[in-house]
């Protein structure tokens, strides 16, 4: 395989204190410089993407190996070469809030995503909460610049409520405003 500069980290499995160091390490011992991350912990499963740029270019497959080797047999790593950082999908997009609840059953997010689709919206994080049989997820989305947001909220609502869900889309501001404590002008963003 051709040596890379530019790379992208992927690495599952089961959460343990020390994983991110170890990533890390292994990433510092192939002069890397970590760009972005993601790192979260789902049902008991750790979880990392990130992107590297290497101060001299290396062969993912050694990285990737590396990366087993001091992670153990329990993970999955994979490591990609990326020509550049690709730009979001919809850089100019507004940035809305999605909170979706009801019971939790299969095809649930299957629904949602599909409603996303249909109106060219791009999910940027999603996460849920499960709590006895109720589930709740919230994503952040991109709605396209020329989509009307009242007619995707009325429609998000309606669409949901035919799984039997209760949904709502609000625009970033406003859903921090309505949902964290502080003063208005210190939850408004300008982004």
């Amino acid at each position: 395989m051709k040596p890379e500069n530019h790379v992208v980290v992927s690495v599952l499995l089961p959460d343990r204190v020390g994983i991110l160091r170890d990533v890390t390490r292994v990433i510092l011992d192939f002069q890397g410089n970590i760009g972005g991350i993601r790192q979260s912990i789902v049902d008991g499963v750790f979880s990392l993407t990130c992107t590297v740029v290497l101060a001299q270019p290396a062969d993912p497959a050694a990285i990737c190996q590396a990366l087993e080797t001091c992670l153990g047999t329990e993970a999955a790593v994979a490591v990609r070469p990326v020509m550049r950082i690709p730009s979001p999908v919809l850089p100019d997009g507004h940035r809305f809030i999605a909170l979706t609840s009801g019971p939790d059953k299969p095809g649930t997010i299957h629904a949602i995503s599909a409603f996303f689709v249909q109106y060219g919206i791009n999910i940027a994080d999603w996460q849920a909460e499960v709590s006895n049989d109720q589930v709740i997820y919230i994503a952040q989305v991109r709605l396209p610049v020329d989509a009307d947001p009242r007619l995707i909220q009325q429609s998000f609502r309606d669409q949901m409520a035919l799984h039997g869900l209760t949904a709502t889309l609000a625009h970033e501001n406003i859903f921090r405003a309505t949902n964290e404590i502080g003063p208005i002008s210190a939850l408004l963003t300008s982004k």
